[in-house]
């Protein structure tokens, strides 16, 4: 028991997964989806976040995140030793939302790793832990957004001019059709622009 025990609060993310196991260990492992409504609530995640507020997240709970250039095939990459825990992400953000979906495949496969140490490993060997943090991308920005549209109705519903009101109902519904479906093709809107300007500089 001293695995389970000591460390964790110097490690908040093994503090976090400790939690989960103790949670969901008869129905080990457990699904992405309920990993992602698990990690939206301890994390404090938004569907909109700016990289100052990415980074006070990731701070308080004991994680480095840096914004830096990267090769354009490459959107991000951690890195741990010892309690130091870090993320960087690409800076130049090639589609909307492509930070906050780095963000958190980054912290999926950090948290991977917190659960193999604990003895609790969530992907097998014949599994992708990558396609797994892709899952878990998605599911956690779904997630967020779900969670946020209520107050974001009720909001709008109290607009006192109606045309305000059905402005504000027509720009909801339209930012939420767009924010889910970037969630699901986000990677493929990546490889598309990737490619096109691949063959943009072949032709140059």
């Amino acid at each position: 028991m001293k695995l389970l025990t000591d460390g964790t609060i110097n490690n908040p993310l093994l503090g976090f997964c400790l939690a989960v196991i103790s949670r969901h260990a008869e129905k080990w492992p457990p699904t992405e989806q309920v990993l992602a409504d698990e990690f939206v609530d301890w994390f404090g995640a938004q569907s909109l976040m700016t990289p100052t507020a990415m980074r006070e997240l990731c701070w308080m709970k004991g994680i480095d995140l840096s914004f830096i250039a990267l090769p354009p095939e490459l959107h991000g990459f951690n890195c741990s030793f010892h309690d130091k825990k870090e993320i960087i992400i690409s800076e130049h953000e090639m589609v909307p939302f492509t930070h906050v979906h780095t963000l958190f495949h980054e912290l999926r496969e950090m948290l991977e790793h917190a659960f193999v140490e604990l003895g609790h490993a969530t992907v097998t060997p014949k599994q992708s832990l990558e396609v797994k943090a892709e899952e878990f991308a998605m599911a956690a920005r779904m997630e967020t957004l779900t969670r946020e549209l209520p107050a974001y109705i009720e909001m709008v519903g109290n607009i006192e001019k109606n045309w305000h009101r059905y402005f504000g109902y027509a720009f909801l519904i339209v930012f939420s059709v767009v924010y889910m479906f970037s969630c699901v093709f986000l990677p493929q809107f990546e490889d598309m622009i990737s490619e096109a300007r691949r063959q943009r500089y072949v032709r140059t």
